[in-house]
């Protein structure tokens, strides 16, 4: 294989390659929204650790700053999150 062939992708496969990391931001705030909604109906004080550990995790992916990170999830209040949310929208 010779090096500009690349990998040996096609045109599709290079377009959905690049068209997937485009859109890494969109996924994130998608997959916070769908983490934060399991999180107002979970009961269990366990899971709910987790799902911010998992919050903290996705705000740090999406470049937000460490001061707000802070901010956002001191109180695990999930208003906050939800109006940052609607603010990255």
């Amino acid at each position: 294989m010779d090096q500009k062939e690349g990998k040996g992708y096609t045109e599709y496969q290079k377009k959905v390659i690049r068209n997937f990391y485009e859109n890494k931001d969109l996924r994130l705030i998608q997959k916070l929204g769908e983490l934060v909604s399991d999180l107002y109906l979970e009961t269990s004080e366990k899971k709910k650790d987790s799902g911010w550990n998992k919050i903290r995790k996705l705000l740090v992916d999406l470049k937000v700053h460490p001061n707000e990170i802070e901010f956002l999830t001191k109180d695990k209040n999930l208003a906050v999150i939800s109006k940052k949310l609607a603010d990255m929208f």
